[in-house]
């Protein structure tokens, strides 16, 4: 079994992530310094060298503003499997 690092799906989810915090104009300072993490570990994250941990994930998520971003929301719910229609 190959490392999740090189699964096609996790490295979709990252290139959406990167994709969002440049189109939000957030830094990877900016996010680093928000989620707790160095500048340079958003860069290896970004760059596929460093694995995201799941909490890093949930507040890098918070960090984009998840609640009121409907791009990102979807983003996660195709990452997840989680349909459009099974919100509630």
């Amino acid at each position: 079994m190959s490392k999740t690092i090189h699964d096609s799906v996790y490295r979709k989810l990252v290139n959406e992530l990167t994709q969002e915090r440049i189109r939000l104009n957030i830094s990877q300072g900016e996010l680093a310094s928000t989620v707790g993490l160095n500048q340079s570990d958003i860069s290896k994250i970004e760059k596929l060298e460093r694995r995201l941990d799941v909490l890093e994930f949930a507040l890098i998520l918070k960090a984009l503003r998840i609640k009121e971003n409907v791009r990102l929301q979807n983003i996660v719910k195709d990452f997840t499997g989680i349909s459009h229609g099974e919100d509630r």
